[in-house]
């Protein structure tokens, strides 16, 4: 979730609250199983995982839950976010290692144990957090740690405008607000969209539109670049490393 060193993702309060709430996000549970689905079809198998921009390891999970073979490595610069993804993969020990690292640099690549021969490198809704041409720079070091056939799938945060500007936020606060009901003592609703807007990460947000980064995918050298899912602000896309000879 967090890739900026010099963030609000440093501090626990924030990691905390963004789990406890990341449900709310529109259509989380679909997105989940999709991402799922999509890494049980990777063109290669999957023994080696790089999970950038980590939080809490859930999308690292999936991964290992359905290749039970494999081994993950998690890159997040947020502490907290680390010490939450230690409690939620405490069962697989073993199976993967956290990397303490920021991406807004390319030197995070010099922390990784390994700098090449990743079978999947898949990111959950952090690099909308760089500027955009470290987005760009970022997916051209993905391309080289991928094996051949490797897969790149980002699930992001990304801009929109037209009829649909402002749709994500308000579907958001709905759903935020309706959490807040279920408690004991419920905030009014205008308070809980408040405290949302204001939010400390907000402020980081750089989002791109998806289209974009996809030609930036084929252009650098990804193989069938696609948009597997788009609401809103939501997006999950990727593609494919060329197989030696075909790059």
């Amino acid at each position: 979730m967090a890739a900026r060193a010099s963030s609000a993702w440093q501090r626990g309060t924030v990691a905390d609250d963004y789990l406890e709430r990341r449900r709310t996000i529109p259509l989380w549970a679909e997105a989940t199983e999709l991402v799922r689905r999509l890494v049980e079809r990777a063109p290669r198998s999957i023994g080696r995982l790089l999970d950038l921009g980590s939080g809490d390891g859930f999308v690292a999970e999936l991964v290992l839950e359905t290749h039970p073979e494999s081994e993950a490595v998690l890159v997040d610069f947020s502490s907290p976010m680390l010490d939450a993804a230690e409690r939620r993969l405490s069962s697989k020990a073993g199976r993967w290692q956290a990397v303490e690292a920021d991406l807004s640099s390319p030197s995070w690549l010099e922390a990784l144990p390994e700098q090449s021969g990743y079978d999947a490198v898949l990111s959950g809704l952090c690099i909308h957090h760089l500027p955009h041409e470290r987005k760009r720079a970022l997916y051209e070091e993905v391309l080289e740690l991928l094996s051949p056939k490797g897969l790149f799938l980002n699930w992001e945060h990304v801009a929109t405008d037209g009829l649909a500007s402002g749709l994500f936020d308000e579907e958001r606060i709905a759903r935020l607000v309706r959490v807040e009901r279920e408690r004991p003592a419920p905030r009014p609703a205008e308070e809980v969209a408040r405290e949302y807007r204001e939010r400390p990460d907000a402020k980081e947000n750089k989002l791109l539109d998806v289209e974009t980064q996809c030609r930036w995918l084929r252009s650098i050298g990804f193989e069938g670049v696609d948009i597997y899912f788009k609401w809103c602000e939501l997006a999950l896309f990727g593609g494919v490393k060329p197989a030696r000879g075909d790059s």
